[in-house]
C-alpha cells in the first residue's frame, strides 16, 4: 500500500510542479515596455544615421558635378587647342557674322551654343553629326535638340536627371509647348557687368568691349550670349590677361528654376555674376521658374548644392563657391582682362 502512494506521488508531485515550471520559462519574450525602448533605441540610431548618409550622397552628387564642370572646362581648351578659340555662342552663321549681316537677335534659329560646338570635343561627335549644318535652321532636324547629353546635367538637380524639359523659352519661331528639349545644368560666365533687372548699371570691369554694362552681348567674362551683329564676340587664351586660374569659365544653373536651359541654343547658354549667385532662392521653385517674364533673373547662376555652386575655371580646376561671396569679388572672377588680383 505504501509502495503504491510513493508511485504516485513522484508523476503526480514534483513531475507536474516541474512541467508547469518549464512550459512557462519556454513562452517568456519581451514585456511592452522593453519592446517600447528597443524600439526608442533603433529611432534614435535611424536619426543619427540618416544625416550622415544624405551628406555622404551630396557629396558624392558634389563630386560628380565637379567632374562634369572640369571636363567641360578641358573641352573648352581643346577646342582652343584645335580652333585657336575658345567656343563661342554665335547667333547667326559664321558667313553672316562676318559680313556683318543678318537680324540682329536670332529669329530663324540658325545660331549654336558654346556647348554644340563642344560636342565633338565631350565624346558626342554622333550628336554633333545628327545637327544641321552651320547656318541651317533648326527644322533641318529638330529632334536632334532633344537629344539628353551627359556629363551636362549636375546630379543634385533631380529635374534634370531625364536630361530634357518641355516649355524652353525664347526659341524663336518654333512653338516649346508640348515638345521636349535637350538641357544642361551648365552655362558659360559671360562676365560680370548687367544692365537689368535689381543689378543696372553694373560695368565692374572694362574689357575688349570697352566700357559698357550690356553684359548680355557684351560681356566682359569668356563667352557672352553674342546675339546682335558684333563679329569680334571671340576669346582666345591671350585676352584672359587675369590668368586662367583666376576667371570663371563655367558655373552651375537649376533647369527647374530657369526657363533658358536648354544646351544647344545660343540664348540659353551664358548667365551672368552681374546678379548673386543663388538670387531669391528663398522664393521657393516656383517663384524662380516664373522668371520668363523676369527674364533677368534668368541670366544667373544657381545651385542646389547646399551653400553655393562650383564653378569651374579657364585652366580646369574647379572650386565651390559660398552664398556668402563678396559681390565684388564674385564678379572679378568672371572677367577676363579687368586686371584685379582675387582668388575664390
Amino acid at each position: 500500500m505504501s509502495t503504491h502512494l510513493r508511485l504516485q506521488a513522484r508523476p503526480n508531485g514534483p513531475k507536474r510542479f516541474w512541467s508547469k515550471h518549464l512550459r512557462g520559462r519556454d513562452c517568456s519574450g519581451f514585456t511592452l515596455i522593453e519592446l517600447l525602448v528597443v524600439i526608442a533605441i533603433i529611432g534614435v540610431l535611424v536619426g543619427l544615421l540618416l544625416p550622415a548618409v544624405q551628406q555622404a550622397r551630396e557629396a558624392a552628387r558634389r563630386s560628380a558635378c565637379t567632374n562634369n564642370l572640369k571636363q567641360l572646362a578641358l573641352a573648352m581648351l581643346n577646342h582652343e587647342s584645335a580652333k585657336g578659340r575658345l567656343p563661342e555662342n554665335y547667333g547667326r552663321s559664321e558667313a553672316d557674322r562676318q559680313a556683318n549681316v543678318g537680324p540682329q537677335y536670332n529669329t530663324n534659329n540658325t545660331g549654336r551654343s558654346w556647348l554644340t560646338n563642344c560636342l565633338p570635343f565631350m565624346e558626342e561627335l554622333t550628336v554633333y553629326d545628327a545637327l544641321p549644318a552651320e547656318g541651317q535652321p533648326m527644322t533641318a532636324n529638330i529632334d536632334a535638340f532633344a537629344e539628353p547629353l551627359r556629363n551636362v546635367r549636375c546630379p543634385s538637380d533631380g529635374g534634370a536627371r531625364r536630361g530634357t524639359r518641355n516649355g524652353r523659352a525664347n526659341l524663336g519661331n518654333h512653338p516649346t509647348s508640348g515638345r521636349e528639349w535637350g538641357i544642361t545644368s551648365y552655362k558659360a560666365v559671360a562676365g560680370g557687368n548687367w544692365a537689368w533687372g535689381d543689378h543696372t548699371g553694373v560695368t565692374q570691369a572694362t574689357n575688349k568691349h570697352g566700357s559698357t554694362n550690356n553684359g548680355l552681348d557684351r560681356g566682359n567674362g569668356v563667352i557672352n550670349r553674342n546675339g546682335d551683329k558684333f563679329s569680334g564676340n571671340v576669346t582666345t587664351l591671350v585676352d584672359i590677361l587675369d590668368g586662367t586660374s583666376k576667371t570663371f569659365a563655367v558655373g552651375e544653373t537649376v533647369p527647374e528654376w530657369c526657363n533658358h536651359t536648354s544646351w544647344f541654343f545660343f540664348n540659353h547658354a551664358t548667365a551672368t555674376c552681374g546678379v548673386p549667385l543663388n538670387y531669391r532662392i528663398e522664393q521657393g521653385s516656383a517663384f524662380l521658374a516664373s522668371a520668363h517674364g523676369d527674364w533677368s533673373r534668368n541670366y544667373s547662376f544657381f545651385s542646389r548644392h547646399p551653400g553655393g555652386g562650383s564653378f569651374a575655371f579657364v585652366d580646369g580646376s574647379v572650386a565651390f563657391i559660398q552664398d556668402s561671396i563678396a559681390i565684388d569679388v564674385y564678379r572679378q572672377l568672371a572677367t577676363i582682362s579687368g586686371g584685379e588680383s582675387v582668388s575664390p
